[in-house]
């Protein structure tokens, strides 16, 4: 039972400036493991930053309640306290643009924290065209910090260098730990000057929170625990939370808050997210590649 309600601190999301939440809302569910995807309304969305002080949220025309919800908080005055981060989906810079302003739009806002090139799987999907809208958008002050987000974590710890890019946004949970040796490592060597880090599907697309009896593990981690998973590797400033209701919302929040997973519990979760990880079906997968690990 969630008794308490605890207000996040605010750290540094890496050199770029911006004062984040450990935990960011998005609301975007991947259909086929959590059927009906998010429930939360606008209202909870609101809520997780009056309650819960949760100010970092993923911003994108799919996810309609949570746009709602912070398009209020902004008509409430609250946009200076708020960090926005949204995404392009297609690497062309005709469509940067217009996806930049369509979020503007939706979001009632002048300006985005956060602006990224989607699922990034080839060197150009950044070439000069669209990395340098992103550029032009950050000199004029319509947006704060520019990256990407990928699935191959060799090109991204490449790109982020090469790009200098202010944000990346990488995959990251208990069944794909490779981040730790290809992303993190790298990437911790620029010190002060490293991107901030903001990573997603940390419950492996709900996979983390179903049990594996027939493979010696008969509980699963809670969301909570996949979140405080990932929020223990020091190089991870944010962790994307899609609570499916503002009961799971409450719960990952109080779970967050007794910080990072230790001892037998973190010891547990690595062995449980290798038995999910060997039994999730390989092959090439569109939006990841070849490699899926």
């Amino acid at each position: 039972m969630v008794t308490a309600t605890p207000s996040f601190a605010r750290r540094p999301l890496g050199r770029t400036g911006l004062q984040v939440t450990p935990l960011g809302l998005a609301a975007l569910a991947v259909p086929a493991w959590r059927p009906g995807g998010s429930a939360l309304r606008a209202a909870d969305v609101e809520r997780a930053f009056h309650e819960h002080g949760v100010n970092t949220f993923l911003a994108h025309p799919l996810m309609k309640e949570l746009c709602v919800g912070v398009k209020n908080l902004i008509a409430k005055g609250h946009r200076s306290e708020l960090v926005l981060v949204s995404e392009t989906g297609l690497p062309f810079a005709g469509a940067v643009r217009r996806d930049f302003e369509k979020n503007l739009a939706i979001l009632g806002t002048d300006y985005l924290d956060v602006f990224l090139v989607g699922w990034v799987r080839n060197r150009w999907f950044v070439r000069d065209a669209v990395w340098g809208t992103l550029r032009r958008f950050r000199a004029d002050g319509r947006v704060k910090a520019i990256g990407f987000s990928s699935h191959d974590r060799p090109l991204a710890a490449k790109l982020a260098v090469e790009l200098d890019a202010d944000v990346l946004m990488i995959r990251y949970n208990a069944a794909h730990r490779g981040a730790e040796r290809e992303v993190f490592a790298p990437l911790a060597a620029l010190g002060s000057k490293r991107p901030g880090i903001i990573a997603y599907t940390a419950t492996r697309w709900g996979l983390l929170l179903k049990p594996l009896p027939k493979k010696g593990f008969a509980e699963a981690l809670s969301g909570a625990e996949c979140y405080r998973f990932v929020l223990g590797h020091p190089m991870v400033d944010v962790v994307w939370c899609a609570a499916r209701t503002a009961a799971e919302l409450d719960a990952d929040v109080v779970g967050v808050g007794n910080g990072p997973l230790t001892g037998e519990r973190r010891d547990y979760a690595v062995r449980f997210g290798d038995a999910v990880h060997r039994a999730a079906k390989g092959g090439f997968r569109w939006m990841f590649g070849k490699d899926a690990s």
